[in-house]
């Protein structure tokens, strides 16, 4: 809700509890500690534990002291800890239980917590929890005006404000910025880049978007100030580029666009990928710079616009078809239509700016001459306003426009032309409003100036006046204190030289015998890093000793013998790669994997001499794995290469083998593809007898992997596994570590 304490704060805190005796505070002290492990940005685990920990030592020091406050402060805390847990519906049981139990108390404080922690089971994009999300926001800021944490009410404000922006209530929204503002100010708070992006979205609701742009720039420029690397640094831009839209700086608002683009690429949001996306193209697209804006939409990664999210799905169908109409490329819009027209027989109730689809497929189908289906979409879109009671003169205006362009092309002129009357109207209509809204802001602007000038000259007057009182009354005082402080000062600077001497002694002795712990600490902690580098090294080194000897014995062995020898040295290298990489490198835990899969593949290249006919198409992503995954993997990708190697492609043939490596919400998926003769079609368990085949299998299961096998010209083997890195079984007890076998 407001800032977690420091990590520095949370030593001390943890350091006092054994030396409090006071059993409040102590709660305090564990539920303070408690929100510290919860708040933490990720979803460690270890954190969540901590935080578990320390309530249930609140709880039991409460079931002896019964406070009832403490009651309603424990299940805030433990609401906060279950919806970071996803346990939605405990959590929101913990919030009521801790709003009905503080209601009783005087702590206003934690109740105005319990408020805002209630009001985040609430979802302000649906209509129907949106007006329960404002009353317990509402209330939070009620409750919260009475206590004199500073910091939390101002948060309060700024989210009602934010609230009400949503529901275009631009009076009260401007009423609680202003409040939370002040309440920033006064505690000289720094990032108030929330506070002003919220100010210009708010003078955006009644057009005032000179105001609006200067509170945006506001917002970035504090943003830079405090170094804010977040996704509100991408928020913030978009918005300010959304502005100088609609003030019609389009090539100034291309350049906010690609800066918020560049944060959104970095933090892997697609959403915001596509939506920024989007913004781009159709700002392109209004300065009539087609090809530009179909250049810079190639130019976005694909998979960053690739979603399966509804409301997202026809945005980039939708400007590529409106990018290609407009360009008379009606061959290649055809495409994006036919992609439009199956989202919305599929997903029409979800499309985020519906009406904009209709209005697309309407100028494709009217510029090909397809006038049935220009006309039913141009229905469409009528019957969308008039179902959402939408009374936007520029959308209706539009629709008019359309209906007189279609009408015209089909010959029915007088329609045409009624068309075109109420839509010049309406055009009209809007170019009056704007200019007496312009007229009537200057009017404002200039009477707030005067008024502020002159209340700004009396105030420095009464100022004047205080502050010449105030020094009268302070040499006075300052005479006597003078007197005063003087006898008590030189008493108590004797007191003080004294015990800081004391103190100063006990401190070094103290700090001596800490830093001599530390420095033996340090050295038993480099001494274990270089043990277990070198046993990486040795176990490396033996590997390949086993590898040379078994090139010994293959001298003397034939036929299926010596295939089963080099079969071996292959399956050996492949774990030998993997202690190779961990002595080489300063993380003694895990394998980088995008260097060690091209290693590995390297290795069989070489080793069957393959590179003029075969090509390795490698798409590893950066993933870091435990030993007990990589070397699995590892040999998987080893048995799966040296089979497409053999057998996909006899007689010499040419062909490509496939491998790549992905990593999303902590899933991984291996694929390992040839375009060869394909294996024969008895992978199931009746014909599994491959030593090979049996291999994968088992490896797969070891790291409860699914795998399975396709074929289909050529082979394709997916395998597809859970990995948290944050709980990966390096960080089990040994004793729940599943024993992996590997031969």
């Amino acid at each position: 809700m407001t800032r977690n304490i420091s990590p520095q704060e949370a030593k001390g805190l943890l350091k006092s509890l054994d030396r409090t005796s006071d059993d409040t505070l102590k709660i305090d002290q564990l539920l303070r500690l408690a929100s510290y492990n919860v708040l933490k940005a990720g979803e460690n685990k270890t954190d969540l534990d901590s935080a578990s920990a320390f309530i249930s030592q609140a709880k039991v020091i409460n079931a002896k002291i019964k406070s009832p406050g403490m009651y309603g402060y424990i299940a805030l805390v433990e609401s906060m800890l279950e919806r970071e847990k996803g346990q939605q519906i405990d959590g929101k049981k913990n919030a009521q239980t801790a709003i009905d139990r503080l209601k009783n108390t005087k702590d206003n404080y934690h109740l105005g917590m319990a408020y805002l922690e209630m009001a985040q089971y609430y979802d302000y994009s649906n209509p129907q929890q949106l007006p329960e999300k404002i009353n317990l926001n509402e209330q939070a800021a009620k409750t919260l005006e009475q206590s004199n944490h500073v910091e939390l009410k101002a948060y309060s404000y700024k989210s009602l404000a934010d609230l009400y922006q949503t529901q275009s209530q631009y009076i009260k929204g401007l009423k609680n910025i202003q409040l939370s503002l002040q309440a920033y100010q006064s505690i000289h708070y720094k990032q108030l880049q929330g506070v002003y992006i919220i100010y210009s979205g708010l003078y955006t609701l009644p057009g005032d978007f000179g105001n609006a742009l200067k509170y945006g720039l506001e917002a970035l420029k504090t943003a830079e100030s405090v170094k804010d690397s977040t996704m509100q640094l991408c928020e913030i831009n978009n918005i300010v580029a959304v502005i100088l839209g609609k003030l019609d700086e389009k090539d100034k608002a291309i350049g906010y666009y690609k800066k918020a683009l560049l944060i959104a690429e970095r933090f892997n949001d697609h959403p915001s990928v596509v939506l920024i996306t989007s913004n781009i193209a159709i700002t392109y697209k209004a300065l009539h710079k087609y090809s530009e804006a179909l250049k810079f939409l190639k130019s976005v990664d694909p998979k960053y616009l690739e979603t399966n999210n509804p409301a997202y799905m026809a945005l980039i169908p939708n400007i590529y078809c409106g990018l290609y109409t407009a360009s008379n490329l009606y061959p290649q819009a055809k495409q994006y239509a036919d992609k439009l027209v199956k989202i919305l027989s599929q997903h029409s109730d979800a499309i985020a700016d519906l009406n904009n689809v209709y209005d697309v497929l309407v100028q494709y189908f009217t510029s090909t001459r397809q006038f049935g289906l220009a006309r039913f979409y141009l229905v469409k879109g009528d019957d969308y306003l008039k179902s959402n009671d939408v009374k936007s003169p520029v959308l209706i205006s539009r629709n008019y426009q359309r209906w007189f362009k279609l009408d015209s092309a089909m010959g029915n002129y007088q329609a045409a032309l009624n068309y075109h009357v109420n839509y010049a109207n309406i055009r009209d209509s809007l170019f009056t409003v704007t200019k007496s809204k312009q007229l009537k802001q200057l009017e404002v602007q200039y009477e707030t100036d005067k008024k502020s000038a002159e209340i700004k000259i009396l105030n420095q007057k009464n100022e004047l006046l205080n502050k010449s009182n105030e020094l009268q009354q302070s040499n006075l005082q300052k005479a006597n204190l003078v007197r005063d402080f003087t006898l008590v000062g030189v008493s108590m600077l004797i007191v003080i030289i004294a015990l800081l001497y004391r103190q100063y002694r006990l401190k070094q002795r103290s700090n001596d015998s800490i830093t001599h712990k530390n420095e033996l600490l340090q050295h038993l902690l480099t001494e274990k890093e270089w043990l277990l580098k070198e046993v990486h090294h040795r176990v490396k080194n033996n590997l390949h000793t086993v590898i040379c000897l078994l090139e010994s014995q293959a001298a003397y062995l034939e036929n299926d013998a010596l295939k089963a020898i080099e079969n071996s040295q292959h399956r050996i290298y492949a774990m030998s790669l993997i202690h190779q990489q961990l002595y080489q490198s300063d993380d003694i835990k895990t394998i980088d994997m995008g260097s060690y899969i091209p290693e590995l593949v390297k290795s069989l290249e070489d080793g069957f001499d393959v590179s003029n006919r075969i090509q390795f198409k490698l798409n590893i992503e950066p993933v870091n794995l435990d030993i007990s995954h990589a070397i699995p993997l590892g040999l998987i990708i080893n048995e799966a290469v040296t089979n497409s190697i053999k057998y996909a492609f006899p007689n010499n043939r040419e062909g490509e083998i496939l491998i790549s490596l992905a990593y999303n919400e902590n899933r991984i998926k291996l694929e390992l593809a040839d375009n060869g003769i394909g294996m024969p079609k008895t992978t199931g368990e009746e014909d599994s007898g491959s030593l090979g085949l049996v291999l994968m299998k088992g490896l797969s299961e070891d790291i409860d992997a699914e795998i399975s096998f396709e074929i289909d010209k050529g082979t394709r083997i997916t395998i597809v596994f859970d990995f948290d890195p944050l709980n990966d079984r390096n960080n089990l007890p040994v004793g729940d570590i599943k024993k992996d076998v590997y031969v």
